[in-house]
């Protein structure tokens, strides 16, 4: 590159002027420039643009056929990079979120990312990792102590440093200079299996997208004690500990369990039917998890148990008539086939006063409860049935389950299928709020 000098102080100047201090240091910058040059018609990824300054430095060590895509969420400072990085036509910018590009770029095809910004690093880490090929490098700084660290991020730091190096897909090691660089290179590649997080994630990101108005009625207070049931990869506790509290989850996956002790959560393998806890917790959060479990009255008495007195419960899941078509076709199909077996319905979709008396029978004050139509896009309905009708399907045979999908689908598609709209599920959200007298 031309006047990398030139443009590295050009770019550092307008920093300052807009106020972004998050420079990348020039240490990191020549490993970069270094690493990219290893990889000749190399693909790379950058997470978190910034103004530009490892972007310029990337660009550096490339060869004229590789190729960058370099994202940030933030217009102002990747108009400066922009400005500066225009001419390269090896460098595509994208101002959008890093979740969305993880999602619409190919797995098993990056030779390196740069993660330097909260997705790909401390979230969608799986997802991030998934895209390189092997011999691919993951590349992230700021792995030692920071004087702008918030409250609470060592904890992350130190997860994510533990994680990297419980792994046997890759090779790591940390380096104590600079900000602190840690570089991993995948030495296999994992394929992917239903209950994979990056799978969950990459289809049904919608299910906590959508919950976020149920994170907004617990309105989680700082130093605040909220117990997440059914966590997840663990999305809606970050954003509850962003907010203050302090988040304890459980989930029955252990995959979903390690992914969010990737960002730095306190979760464990449990089950809402079993609870260790007794009047610990200011708030009770569930999201999309308790349709699962029909002992309901079961439920309700773990969740009065742990909350301290006046704590509330908060949580959504389906609600009666929740995915009528879908919980339909696949009855259906099961009846053309006895050899299926029998269909057995894995959920619970109470009624709003079913669920009012159970509560109150149970100790609760119900504040809000009020079923919420939800019509929910989805990518494909194959992948719908392949991640959440496992508790239907787990006894058939992989070519049993294969005209399940497919006579589930073609029953389906006169009912949720438009050309304009494409597949969309007819769910039905119970959304409840209620206090432990």
């Amino acid at each position: 590159m031309k006047n990398i000098e030139q443009k590295i102080k050009s770019i550092e100047k307008e920093s300052k002027a807009v106020g972004f201090n998050q420079i990348s240091d020039s240490k990191v910058g020549s490993l970069l420039s270094t690493l990219c040059a290893s990889k000749p018609r190399g693909r790379f990824l950058e997470l978190g643009t910034g103004c530009g300054l490892s972007t310029v430095w990337m660009t550096d060590g490339m060869d004229a056929q590789s190729q960058l895509t370099s994202v940030d969420n933030d217009e102002k400072v990747i108009a400066i990079a922009k400005e500066y990085l225009s001419e390269y036509e090896r460098i595509t910018f994208i101002c959008g979120s890093g979740e969305s590009v993880i999602n619409d770029t190919e797995d098993n095809s990056i030779d390196l990312i740069f993660a330097d910004t909260w997705p790909g690093k401390y979230h969608y880490l799986e997802e991030a990792l998934a895209l390189l090929k092997v011999g691919g490098i993951y590349v992230i700084d700021d792995m030692l102590p920071q004087e702008n660290w918030p409250e609470g991020h060592d904890r992350k730091v130190d997860a994510l440093v533990k994680h990297l190096h419980e792994r046997d897909d890759f090779k790591v090691v940390k380096l104590g200079w600079a900000s602190g660089v840690m570089i991993a290179t995948k030495i296999k590649y994992t394929e992917i299996n239903h209950w994979n997080p990056k799978n969950y994630n990459k289809h049904t990101a919608f299910v906590s997208q959508l919950a976020l108005p149920v994170v907004n009625l617990l309105d989680p207070k700082k130093e605040e004690k909220i117990f997440d049931v059914g966590c997840g990869e663990g999305t809606l506790s970050v954003e509850i500990e962003r907010r203050g509290a302090k988040v304890i989850g459980i989930d029955m996956s252990q995959e979903m369990i390690d992914f969010s002790k990737a960002k730095g959560l306190e979760a464990y393998v449990g089950t809402v039917t079993d609870l260790p806890y007794d009047s610990q917790f200011d708030g009770v959060f569930s999201n999309a998890v308790l349709h699962w479990v029909k002992d309901a009255r079961t439920v309700v008495q773990n969740i009065a148990k742990v909350l301290k007195r006046g704590g509330r419960f908060v949580c959504e899941f389906g609600g009666e008539g929740n995915a009528y078509y879908l919980v339909n076709a696949m009855e259906e199909v099961f009846a053309y086939h006895p050899e299926f077996g029998k269909f057995d319905n894995p959920w619970y979709f109470p009624s709003v006063e079913a669920y009012t008396s159970l509560l109150e029978s149970e100790g609760f004050n119900v504040e809000y409860i009020e079923i919420i139509p939800r019509p929910t896009p989805m990518d494909d309905i194959s992948n719908w049935l392949d991640i959440f009708a496992n508790g239907v399907t787990s006894h058939l045979t992989a070519e049993q389950f294969e005209v399940f999908k497919k006579e589930t689908t073609k029953i389906l598609k006169p009912t949720i299928f438009s050309e304009d709209k494409g597949w969309v599920l007819d769910y039905k959200r119970l959304r409840v709020k209620a206090v432990k007298k």
